[in-house]
């Protein structure tokens, strides 16, 4: 499922939450081998009248202690250290590229007062990335126990539903829809509520059951709300929240927005993003498939 993860280390308090993460999926994501990477920022082209210049800085000794204890927590897996100098998602984006990873760890400050907990470093790497990634609030655990899926009947989110059921022991499957978005036409407001919620179940158990394939058989629950992040945010609480994404650019998820990255910004627990590997929308195609 996901065979090599890259961990971001920021050399702070936030490090042991995302290492205690990779500690704690590696059984169930067939996990094989651990990149802990740490970027020194530094700008490749200093200003001509600076007497700054540029020097790579000798690797971290806390980088080489993080691998270390890590590959001591996870006997059998390739645990690697990497050092990087430049541009944090242009370093990343190399990283991605030439080790082929499948997911990428990184973690946040903790929302406070229902405001987002993204510092800019985070949300640059979740945009920069084209793969899944795992994002963890400061002190939040993954337990795999029972995860928080959201589910609006597409491609994406059918995925996310499928990769929560091979790593949870339990999935709880929600379908969040708003009455004023839509013309209910002559019908009472309850009419087409019950209207939708049908047709929801029947294309749960005919279409997305069926495309999940061999995996435990999630829950599934129909909340009527106004914000879709706000109720898996609290639905999912503390737990996993695993939600899918189609992987904008950075452009397009600068203008439109990302539900994903929102709900990642504000959730209490760890939230997982799946997204197609490699795969990027542009502005307009993510106006397309909003």
């Amino acid at each position: 499922m996901y065979p090599t993860i890259l961990v971001m280390l920021a050399f702070d308090e936030r490090d042991q939450d995302v290492l205690d993460a990779a500690a704690s999926i590696a059984p169930a994501v067939g996990l094989q081998r651990v990149l802990l990477a740490h970027v020194h920022r530094q700008d490749p082209f200093p200003d001509w009248m600076s007497s700054a210049e540029v020097h790579s800085p000798a690797p971290p000794a806390a980088l080489d202690e993080a691998t270390a204890a890590l590959r001591a927590r996870l006997p059998g897996i390739d645990v690697v250290g990497i050092h990087a100098v430049g541009s944090p998602p242009e370093q990343l984006q190399r990283i991605v590229a030439q080790e082929d990873v499948d997911l990428l760890v990184i973690g946040r400050n903790a929302a406070v007062d229902n405001d987002s907990g993204w510092g800019p470093s985070g949300r640059e790497l979740l945009r920069a990335v084209t793969c899944s990634a795992l994002v963890v609030p400061r002190d939040a655990e993954v337990d795999l126990a029972t995860a928080v899926v959201g589910l609006d009947f597409s491609h994406g989110s059918t995925s996310a539903l499928r990769a929560a059921a091979q790593i949870a022991a339990r999935t709880d499957a929600v379908y969040q829809y708003d009455l004023r978005a839509v013309a209910v036409g002559t019908q009472t407001e309850a009419a087409f509520a019950e209207r939708i919620e049908a047709a929801a179940r029947a294309h749960f158990e005919e279409d997305v059951l069926p495309a999940l394939g061999d995996v435990r058989r999630p829950t599934f629950s129909i909340i009527q709300a106004e914000k879709a992040s706000s109720t898996l945010i609290d639905r999912a609480a503390d737990k996993l929240l695993v939600v899918g994404s189609r992987g904008m650019t950075r452009l397009a998820t600068l203008l439109l927005g990302s539900t994903a990255e929102v709900t990642a910004g504000r959730a209490r627990g760890p939230v997982l993003i799946v997204r197609t590997k490699g795969e990027q929308l542009g502005l307009l195609a993510g106006l397309v498939h909003r």
